[in-house]
C-alpha cells in the first residue's frame, strides 16, 4: 500500500513539474505553444511607442500592415510620407524559443522625424494572441514598439 501511494506521489510530483515548465507564457499575454498559429495573420498597427512614449500620433507611415503567412513568407505594406505605397517581401521565422522574429530580405524605413530611417530583423515578442502582436527592437539608440491587432 506505502508503494502504491509513494508512487502515485511521485507521479503527481512529475505531472507537476512537465505542466509548469511547458506552458511557456509571453510576459504579457499568450501562449509560446501556439505562436505559430496566433502569428499567420495580416496585422495592422495600433499602437506605436518609442522608448515607452505613444508616438503613435508622430507616425510618418500610415496603413501599415505586415502579413505572416504560414510557411515564412512575409509582407510589410504601407503608405510612406510622401503618400507612395510601398510593400516588401521577405521570410519569417520564429527563434530563440519563439521569443524572437527573425525576418529577412526587407529593408529600412521612415517612422518619425525624430528617428529619420529604422531597420532590424530581429523583433523581441512581447505579447502574441489570436487578436495581438506586441513586439519589439533596438534601432538608433531608442526602444521601439509595435502593438498590432488583426486587419
Amino acid at each position: 500500500m506505502k508503494t502504491k501511494k509513494h508512487l502515485l506521489l511521485a507521479f503527481a510530483a512529475l505531472g507537476l513539474i512537465v505542466g509548469t515548465t511547458s506552458c511557456k507564457k509571453y510576459d504579457n499575454g499568450g501562449n509560446k505553444k501556439k505562436a505559430e498559429k496566433n502569428i499567420t495573420n495580416s496585422w495592422k498597427i495600433d499602437q506605436y511607442l518609442m522608448d515607452g512614449v505613444d508616438q503613435t500620433s508622430a507616425l510618418l507611415i500610415s496603413n501599415y500592415v505586415e502579413t505572416f503567412v504560414s510557411g515564412g513568407e512575409y509582407t510589410r505594406s504601407y503608405t510612406d510620407d510622401s503618400g507612395d505605397a510601398q510593400s516588401e517581401t521577405g521570410t519569417w521565422s520564429l527563434v530563440d524559443d519563439k521569443d524572437r522574429i527573425n525576418v529577412t530580405g526587407t529593408g529600412s524605413y521612415e517612422l518619425t522625424a525624430e528617428t529619420s530611417t529604422v531597420s532590424t530583423s530581429d523583433y523581441d515578442i512581447i505579447k502574441l494572441t489570436a487578436d495581438e502582436l506586441w513586439y519589439s527592437f533596438e534601432n538608433g539608440g531608442n526602444a521601439h514598439e509595435f502593438h498590432m491587432v488583426p486587419q
